[in-house]
């Protein structure tokens, strides 16, 4: 055999080779995705299975504790009371148990939704464009009430419309479009209030619900949340939910992507799970921390739901899981307390804000748990950071503190887009796709600012 039939026989029995090594690993890859999915679909079927068992063994192992604990605490005068009596006295803490699981359930099926959603959106065709930041003028002003000592607390926006609250107790409703308050909607609290938020859906969920129509909650310094529903060019109070005891307050109002639920943070050590509809506390979660650390300062709830986050007066800023009400993670780097806290649109990004004199904003990745930026106020200094929030798509980022307003661009590098030495803003709120945004003065007048 000729030296060039020989490496033609070789050549060939390498192709012959390398042909039957490729169709064995294909072989083996498509057996291992068999295995895979098979293995979930066994792990689901388990899952499924132990479920539907436990709902079926649930209620007699209920009964028979309900029966093992009847007999062991009955005293005589229990004995003789009526057995309906007793019965009654064991459900409403079944129901709470029940509802409480019902809420949670809820809550992790809209997660899974509006996660599946995030990843099919898109921005909003008249989205603010980072050049056009420097075009931010006064557009319209208002006044919270004609009066000398009112002081703005707290804002909110929803649609055209924006909300501001007072230490009097006053909340005043701003219509961007036209430019004035609306002078029907008297809406009074008997103490200074402290948070104000619409009762609104995430904008990937179509509610089918104007502004005009949305309902908002108010809460106070006297721990109370209140439920006002509009009623023509009137807003009437629906009911109150009183959370902390006589010397707390909350300080802040979260509400959830879906529209259902909201938190509601108090000062103390506390934040609070609740229901829109019923107006109820569905589920309790306390900071062991927040005792000696000054308490809690500022809460919010993250885009999916599955997490909230509060900062303290001084100490780390906590995620917390609602399923469990526990601990997710802490993030350190603040020198002192926050002052407010607010998620991106996408989950992936959170900011704080400092309270100290010479206060920051600081800019948190939840993919790694890591700060990336450190942000001033104000180019030429540090001062105290009284709020922070993203717009609606997460791509701009607004503070307001003592010395002025500033934007930030999170597709630029964070980088301040506009800024304004406007003097003190206690709170500031943006607009529909960043076109404008509304700052409160030190006084009871608010400015909003266009494009």
């Amino acid at each position: 055999m000729s030296v060039p039939e020989m490496l033609l026989q070789l050549k060939q029995q390498f192709d012959a080779s390398a042909l039957e090594k490729y169709e064995l690993r294909k072989k083996l890859m498509d057996a291992r995705k068999e295995l895979s999915h098979s293995l979930y679909r066994y792990d689901a079927a388990c899952r499924v299975i132990a479920r539907l068992m436990n709902q079926k063994d649930k209620p007699a192992v209920q009964e028979g504790d309900e029966k093992s604990n009847a007999l062991r605490k009955r005293t005589a005068s229990e004995a003789l009371a009526p057995p309906e009596q007793n019965a009654s006295k064991a459900k409403p803490s079944e129901e709470k148990i029940d509802r409480t699981t019902a809420v949670i359930e809820d809550i992790a099926n809209f997660a899974a939704t509006i996660s599946a959603l995030r990843k099919k959106r898109s921005m909003p065709a008249d989205l603010l464009k980072a050049d056009e930041c420097a075009k931010f003028k006064e557009r319209s002003t208002g006044l919270v009430e004609d009066k000398s000592n009112v002081q703005i607390s707290c804002m909110c926006s929803y649609g055209p419309l924006v909300a501001v609250g007072s230490n009097v107790g006053k909340v005043a409703i701003f219509d961007s479009t036209r430019g004035q308050v609306m002078e029907g909607a008297d809406i009074r609290h008997e103490n200074p209030i402290t948070s104000v938020s619409f009762v609104h859906s995430s904008g990937l969920v179509d509610s089918g619900e104007s502004a005009e129509k949305a309902k908002m909650l108010v809460s106070d310094g006297s721990g109370v949340v209140r439920l006002w529903a509009p009623e023509g060019p009137m807003y009437t109070a629906k009911g109150e939910l009183p959370l902390t005891g006589a010397a707390a307050k909350v300080v802040s109002i979260s509400m959830h992507a879906s529209g259902s639920y909201f938190m509601a943070t108090g000062n103390e050590d506390s934040w609070y799970l609740c229901d829109v509809n019923k107006l109820d506390c569905v589920k309790v979660c306390k900071d062991s921390n927040a005792s000696t650390s000054g308490g809690l300062t500022c809460g919010a709830f993250h885009p999916d739901g599955m997490l909230t986050c509060t900062g303290l007066a001084k100490g780390p800023t906590t995620l917390w899981d609602v399923r469990s009400g526990g601990l997710a993670g802490q993030l350190t780097g603040h020198d002192s307390g926050i002052s407010s806290v607010s998620f991106s649109e996408n989950g992936y990004h959170m900011a704080t804000s400092d309270a100290s004199e010479d206060g920051s904003v600081r800019v948190w990745d939840l993919r790694k748990l890591q700060e990336i930026k450190c942000l001033p106020l104000m180019p030429e200094g540090k001062s105290r950071i009284c709020t922070v929030q993203f717009d609606n798509s997460g791509r701009f980022l607004l503070a307001g503190g003592e010395t002025g307003i500033s934007v930030y661009g999170a597709k630029q590098q964070w980088r301040t887009l506009y800024s304004n030495s406007c003097g003190p803003v206690p709170a500031a709120t943006f607009g529909p796709s960043a076109r404008w945004f509304t700052v409160g003065s030190a006084g009871n007048k608010f400015t909003l600012y266009g494009v």
